[in-house]
């Protein structure tokens, strides 16, 4: 989580809003403004950073990132398009431009540009240019409380970055405009792409001071007379509501905020001559705004719509409490937006160039480095002792295993006993050893099965055998527990076939499928029982037949399994493995 400042350092007051940034979402927390009071005795210079000093302090305001922007009064600045559209040939563009047309050494003023976008297929980039002393000033009022924002904006051009969440019309040019105490913001807009930008040195002050003129009143008498009245007197909303001198000074306003109205008529003006585009509507914010009848009023004059910010309904993630101070909020939330603002048409503009850049205070970085650094040493000592540990059981386990490994080889192969016991053999050897001495087995035993079979597979007892495990069904449970085969003379021979099944059914299914084998003569049964000790669920059964030794095709075509040749363990019928 991290805490942001939107710090707007007004003529008539300092005020900040406090964003909550999270991973991936933010809100528009709390809102604290405090009052700078008119002292005639006391500069300006000292009063404004004490007011500072006071709100941080009596609100405990700690952020992570701090972000305020200069007043536009100070700030000039220039829409220009180019043909191209590189980045890098802009910004050396932007230098010869701004070369011809400033009245100063570039040497003392703060230059930074951005890139709008695009139109009538040129590139169009903002310059804004401000003299250094002035951002020094600036800075050094900060300083003095210990407060180093980490970007500086401009105030009537931060507005910019609240057009992504007014849900505009991206057809038409809309106005934002501030009305502040010393001067008003104008910010024209059309969607999210910025238009014109500029500050009008006319505000809620020159309303006081001109009551004050007007009624021969002191300043400080003339704002108390200013905000009781709070409102406007003309003929379409005449203030019958008021009488005396505050139906007095409810006319006066009406006169004095024509200066206004004449300002913004130029701008709107200048800016339709120009782009070629009327401004649809106007959306005004500020202290002055508060005025009753005020947004009527321009309407009136400038025969254009004109709405007060409602910031309510936008989209941006706001307090509720927050709402009571719709009028005076939009420029700190403008500010602050820089920071979370998800859109891509953001203000960025940061007068911080040059000598006066930010320099990150590391001092807690490195704290915060030093004691990970400890953490990760920690853990890495830990890490090492848990290895030195599972080394030790582990080679210990290992050389359990090789020991009862040579063990079982001992065991199997004497003469590989002697061998390791002269040699001393390393458990390497020992193993690759014992790898060979078992391959060479292995191939002998192999051969020897294959030279098995090559010369036995043709006799007649094994043929016998064959045909006994193919015509016995599969269906039947019988194990041979006898097969013995007398040869005759004539390559023949008579077999006594003894077995045990589950029943007689099946004794009698055995016969008759070996009387199937054409090669099989004078197949019968020669006794058959239950087997001692089973409770009669196992029968015995012995089978005598002759064998002609007359293999011809077909008698070995029965697809049934072969059985069993192998002695059934007493008391359990068996399946027939073969």
């Amino acid at each position: 989580m991290q805490k942001i400042i939107g710090l707007d350092i007004g003529s008539y007051s300092i005020k900040a809003v406090e964003i909550v940034n999270t991973f991936k979402s933010y809100e528009i927390a709390n809102f604290y403004e405090n009052i700078i009071p008119v002292r005639d005795d006391v500069d300006p210079d000292v009063i404004v950073p004490s007011c500072m000093e006071q709100l941080f302090r009596e609100n405990a305001l700690d952020a992570d990132r701090i972000i305020t922007a200069m007043p536009g009064q100070y700030i000039s600045s220039r829409i220009l398009s180019f043909n191209f559209s590189d980045p890098r040939k802009i910004q050396s563009g932007i230098f010869s431009e701004v070369e011809d047309v400033v009245p100063f050494d570039l040497d003392d003023m703060i230059i930074d540009h951005q890139i709008l976008g695009s139109a009538d297929s040129k590139t169009l980039a903002l310059v804004v240019l401000t003299k250094k002393v002035f951002l020094k000033t600036f800075l050094e009022h900060l300083q003095k409380i210990n407060i180093d924002p980490k970007l500086v904006d401009v105030d009537s051009l931060s507005f910019y970055n609240l057009s992504p969440h007014l849900k505009l019309n991206p057809a038409e040019v809309v106005g934002l405009v501030d009305i502040g105490h010393e001067k008003t913001s104008v910010c024209l807009v059309q969607g999210d792409v910025l238009r014109m930008f500029r500050s009008i040195n006319l505000g809620g002050k020159f309303l006081t001071e001109f009551l004050a003129r007007d009624l021969e009143i002191p300043y400080g008498k003339a704002q108390e007379i200013k905000h009781a009245a709070g409102r406007l007197d003309f003929e379409s909303d005449p203030a019958d509501s008021l009488s005396g001198i505050e139906r007095r000074a409810a006319e006066r306003m009406t006169l004095g905020i024509n200066s206004l109205v004449k300002e913004l008529g130029r701008t709107l003006y200048a800016f339709k001559t120009y782009e070629k585009a009327p401004v649809a509507r106007l959306i005004i914010s500020g202290g002055t705004s508060r005025i009753a009848n005020l947004d009527k009023y321009l309407a009136n004059r400038l025969e254009i719509e004109v709405a007060r910010m409602d910031l309510g309904a936008t989209d941006l993630r706001l307090n509720p409490a927050l709402n009571s101070h719709a009028a005076i909020i939009p420029q700190s939330v403008a500010i602050g937006l820089r920071s979370v603002g998800s859109s891509k048409k953001l203000s960025t503009i940061n007068l911080r160039r040059g000598e006066f850049a930010y320099v990150q205070n590391y001092e807690s970085l490195i704290k915060a480095a030093g004691l990970a650094s400890k953490a990760v040493a920690f853990a890495v000592v830990l890490l090492l002792a848990s290895f030195s540990v599972k080394w030790f059981f582990y080679n210990r386990q290992i050389e359990q295993l090789q020991q009862l490994y040579i063990k079982e080889i001992a065991a199997q192969f004497p003469d590989l006993k002697r061998k390791i016991k002269t040699d001393n053999m390393a458990f390497a050897k020992v193993r690759n050893d014992f790898r060979n001495l078992v391959r060479k087995e292995t191939a002998a035993r192999r051969t020897a099965v294959d030279t098995f079979i090559r010369e036995n597979s043709t006799t007649p007892a094994i043929m016998a055998l064959k045909l006994v495990s193919e015509r016995i069904p599969a269906t039947v449970k019988v194990d041979v527990t006898t097969f013995d085969f007398v040869l005759s003379p004539d390559g023949g021979g008579k077999l006594k076939l003894k077995g045990e099944t589950d029943g007689y059914s099946s004794v009698a299914t055995v016969i008759e499928s070996l009387k199937t084998v054409p090669v099989f003569r004078d197949v019968e049964e020669k006794q058959s029982g239950p087997k001692p000790g089973t409770d009669g669920k196992v029968i015995e059964f012995t089978i005598a037949l002759n064998y002609t030794g007359e293999v011809t095709s077909g008698t070995s075509a029965s697809k049934s399994a072969p059985a069993s040749t192998q002695p059934a363990k007493p008391g359990q019928p068996g399946e027939k493995p073969l």
